[in-house]
């Protein structure tokens, strides 16, 4: 098998089956589904009922977080590649095929571009949220710049880069890609394949202060790790120094 599809989910059912229904819609056929159910309530598995022959579902017995279930998902996979996809995101059909082809010529980690759909209409990316391929470790410092669904990796990363850290409710993302950056070369796939969708207005995700001071932990102990190279922790200094301004500039207006 080449891909497992993980598909964390918590007590949301208004956009998991179409979450669902994107993967069975792609052209590329290799491929197992897993939804991980992050101790939801009972609404999600009846809305599972008729995928249930189709898909791999495992349920925690209470709400882990997103990185737990990701990282549950990843222990069960049995596919060579690891692709995710965040129940609230659909692919378009060409995704899988797309990220193959990549995975053909020896790439280890991909991701692609993507449409950003919020509450009931399309808006643009900014200049600020820009995707970058290659060695990007000191250009995604700032922010996480690799949409959970638009990624896919060998299973092996996991081996050698670590799984998501179950401690971090947010920012998550940001924390792994940053370990894999510093190791591998990351392939940009510069087509939009996926539709990442914001049904909900999520105001902790406005919270920069919080978000920075996240980050800020998450690249403190990175560099702690003393896995870097000398340019790239220098990277991260410049950073972390960036970082504590913000979160302190932030601490002064309370």
């Amino acid at each position: 098998m080449k891909f497992s599809v993980v598909i964390p989910v918590y007590n949301r059912t208004d956009t998991l089956r179409t979450a669902i229904e994107s993967v069975l819609c792609q052209t590329f056929k290799d491929y197992e589904i897993i939804v991980v159910d992050d101790g939801s309530d009972l609404s999600v598995a009846k809305c599972l009922k008729p995928y249930m022959s189709l898909i791999n579902y495992i349920r925690h017995d209470k709400n882990l977080g997103v990185s737990a279930a990701r990282n549950t998902g990843i222990r069960a996979a049995k596919g060579e590649y690891i692709a995710f996809l965040d129940s609230d995101d659909v692919w378009l059909p060409t995704k899988l095929q797309k990220h193959s082809d990549i995975f053909q010529k020896g790439w280890m980690f991909c991701f692609s571009d993507e449409y950003w759909f919020k509450t009931d209409r399309f808006v643009n990316q900014t200049e600020k949220h820009a995707k970058y391929g290659g060695q990007i470790f000191s250009q995604i410092l700032d922010m996480c710049r690799i949409s959970p669904s638009s990624a896919s990796m060998h299973r092996n990363i996991f081996l050698t880069c670590g799984f998501f850290d179950s401690n971090m409710r947010v920012c998550e993302d940001y924390d792994l890609w940053l370990r894999i950056a510093a190791k591998h070369h990351i392939h940009f796939i510069q087509e939009k394949l996926i539709i990442r969708r914001a049904v909900t207005d999520d105001q902790l995700s406005k919270n920069i202060m919080f978000i920075e001071s996240i980050r800020l932990v998450s690249l403190a102990r990175l560099v702690r790790c003393k896995k870097l190279s000398l340019s790239q922790k220098r990277a991260a200094m410049t950073e972390i120094n960036r970082k504590y301004s913000i979160v302190q500039s932030g601490i002064k207006r309370f």
